[in-house]
């Protein structure tokens, strides 16, 4: 194969990946995902995370620890305690390895929902031992673990994001980026007020305008008031006042 034709090829490939990227849609994405892996992969390019996972949980981020699940009901308290549980055996091992400060939040998600957590919210629970951290596995976590997680009530004061819906996105995105990235969310979050300033600045503008013009004309008509019906002095009649 020729230069010309590996050159070529490469403007294909590049080309290919871009037209891809044009067309991607991360709420299509998720909703025709099949499996949890596909879910993963969809927050990885949606909002441009590092592929490297550790072995023992799906992923993470920064300070941000991801549990992916394919399709569950994060409504029902059991379906998420569980999911929670799971999720709170790899913090543990954090924990004993001296390094739970690493993730200071937690996101469980599937392909429609997601939560966020703070991970002190579940400090004396990841840093108990009365749970079997070492008889159960994280898939299938201690239900007394289970049981203690969901009567805690902290997942009934959690917000359920319904990732598929425009707005719920736009929220959990802004929050997902304060935690990982405030540099990068303090610039959408100015680029919006921009855009909000700049939209609103014509409903500023014109109101202080016609008030203006509203103070000149009283002005103009308490001194047409003032004057009556006197004629208006002509250079003559001032030449004679003068002397």
């Amino acid at each position: 194969m020729s230069i010309w034709e590996q050159q070529s090829n490469k403007i294909a490939e590049h080309k290919q990946k871009w037209e891809v990227q044009q067309n991607f849609s991360f709420s299509k994405t998720l909703l025709e995902a099949e499996n949890e892996e596909e879910v993963k992969s969809a927050y990885i390019r949606q909002f441009s995370l590092p592929v490297k996972t550790a072995k023992w949980h799906d992923l993470t981020v920064n300070n941000v620890l991801f549990e992916f699940k394919y399709s569950v009901n994060f409504k029902s308290l059991d379906v998420a305690s569980k999911v929670i549980a799971q999720t709170l055996y790899y913090i543990h091992r954090l924990f004993e390895a001296g390094e739970e400060h690493n993730v200071s939040h937690f996101i469980i998600a599937d392909k429609d929902e997601a939560i966020i957590f703070k991970t002190s919210d579940y400090e004396h629970f990841y840093k108990s031992s009365i749970y079997d951290w070492k008889g159960y596995r994280p898939s299938s976590p201690d239900p007394k673990l289970v049981n203690h997680v969901k009567q805690s009530r902290i997942i009934e004061s959690s917000r359920i994001y319904l990732i598929t819906n425009e707005d719920d996105l736009q929220i959990f995105t802004n929050l997902l980026y304060q935690i990982i990235s405030p540099n990068k969310a303090a610039t959408k979050n100015s680029n919006y007020s921009n855009k909000i300033n700049k939209k609103d600045l014509p409903l500023i503008v014109l109101p202080v305008i016609l008030l203006f013009l509203g103070i000149v004309s009283v002005v103009v008509v308490q001194h047409k008031a003032e004057l009556g019906d006197k004629p208006v002095p002509t250079k003559s009649t001032l030449e004679e006042i003068s002397k």
